[in-house]
């Protein structure tokens, strides 16, 4: 088992490592917070509109994702 490991360990993190490219990160981090954004905006509250859309903004600037609606 632990040569299974191994050997399978550096091939995981080659695809982890495609899979959490900056470019990925932007593409889907947007989708994502498109998603959060579309469902804050369209609730009936607006204790949410007031806490979760900064914190969205936040994180795209922190994170250098732009809002490419």
């Amino acid at each position: 088992m632990d040569l299974v490991m191994k050997l399978a360990l550096p091939i995981i993190m080659q695809i982890v490592e495609q899979l959490l490219s900056p470019e990925n990160i932007r593409k889907y981090g947007d989708s994502l917070f498109d998603f959060i954004e579309d469902a804050v905006t369209s609730s009936k509250t607006t204790i949410d509109d007031t806490t979760v859309l900064p914190v969205i903004e936040a994180l795209r600037n922190g994170l250098a994702i732009p809002d490419n609606d």
